[in-house]
């Protein structure tokens, strides 16, 4: 069955690409199978648009990539925590991603009877593992991302402006303050939004952020 539209926020791959500071060619890879049997690593959840949980998914992968593990072995570990689990988007589920570390270039599982190396499918003793940290995720009772917080001033919820990032407590986009900032000061550009000061120029500094290819997780 098809995921709705509503609340599941809508992306494309130059969005993500541009909220998680990578280029958009490896998000398109990352979202079809090699050509070698092995599926994709985050299939999109609509025709060609990523949803809210696909983009939390894609930021784990991307952490991955950023810590060196081949793609090959997050492809083949993506494809066994699915398998494993019977969830679809198992980087996006607080139960799966809790278990998950990197060990030099291996991605790691805690299955629940010790460390599994997920790339190579093989059981091995690790030392110095280091967690993938998603304590800027909020999750809901079923344990799916839901919200997304990177800032104590930004937040991206599915519900809000199709997930893109807004101001903490508004339905104000963060691109919509920088671009207002192009031509207004940042006084007048609060007095029009009805917002702090601070808070637009916070907004200024995360878009800078992303514009720089830092992403989110920066």
């Amino acid at each position: 069955m098809a995921t709705p539209l509503l609340d599941s926020g809508v992306y494309d791959a130059h969005e993500v690409a541009h909220l998680l500071g990578q280029h958009a060619e490896l998000v398109v890879r990352w979202s079809v199978p090699d050509g070698k049997g092995r599926p994709a690593v985050v299939p999109p959840s609509f025709d060609r648009a990523f949803s809210f949980v696909d983009l939390v998914s894609l930021s784990v992968v991307g952490e991955l990539w950023r810590r060196h593990v081949p793609e090959i072995d997050i492809r083949n570990g993506v494809a066994l925590l699915t398998s494993e689990t019977g969830f679809s988007r198992p980087l996006a589920q607080r139960q799966v991603v809790d278990t998950l570390a990197t060990c030099g270039v291996a991605f790691l599982g805690d299955l629940g009877d010790g460390w599994y190396d997920l790339g190579k499918r093989g059981q091995g003793v690790f030392e110095e593992v280091i967690r993938i940290d998603m304590k800027t995720i909020d999750f809901d009772d079923l344990g799916v991302a839901k919200k997304w917080q990177p800032t104590p001033t930004v937040s991206l919820d599915p519900r809000v402006q199709a997930g893109a990032p807004c101001i903490v407590g508004t339905r104000i986009p963060t691109a919509v303050v920088a671009a207002m900032l192009e031509n207004d000061s940042a006084e007048l550009v609060a007095e029009d939004l009805d917002l702090e000061l601070t808070l637009v120029l916070a907004a200024a500094e995360f878009e800078h952020r992303l514009a720089v290819g830092q992403g989110l997780t920066a």
